[in-house]
């Protein structure tokens, strides 16, 4: 298997960003119109990789708010590789953690992000349209 091959993202990989935020379950369905204006942001950190796959956050202060991560498929290593590219770019402009939210019923997401060392900090009763929670995490950069 090969590596996933992170790069920042460009106006190019607006097509396949927005049609895989769309088709990965779970993922926030952002249009390409949204993403566009990422990357005009300076707080912004949007990544792509190959294979597919994309993450996308905001540097807020010393936090890293991851907005929005998706894999074209599972399995592959993308999601690991987006997150470890995110962890660097985020400590590298002084983040001191990344946050972010997940279903509650999103178990595999969980699992990812269990695994990568996240912690639960949180929870927001019936915040997803199908009634689920939201569990709020942490991660911490070294």
């Amino acid at each position: 298997m090969n590596c996933p091959v992170v790069r920042p993202a460009g106006p190019g990989d607006l097509d396949a960003v927005a049609a895989l935020a769309k088709a990965r379950p779970f993922a926030a369905g952002w249009s390409r119109d949204a993403l566009a204006q990422e990357l005009d942001r300076d707080d912004a950190v949007f990544l792509v990789s190959t294979p597919p796959g994309y993450a996308l956050a905001r540097i807020v202060s010393d936090d890293c708010r991851l907005l929005d991560i998706a894999a074209g498929e599972d399995g592959r290593g993308v999601g690991r590789a987006l997150l470890a590219a995110l962890q660097a770019a985020a400590f590298g402009r002084g983040c001191r953690k990344i946050s972010f939210e997940v279903s509650a019923v999103n178990a595999r997401a969980l699992a990812f992000y269990a695994a990568a060392g996240a912690a639960v900090v949180g929870r927001r009763k019936k915040f997803y349209n199908d009634g689920s929670d939201a569990l709020l995490m942490d991660l911490n950069l070294k």
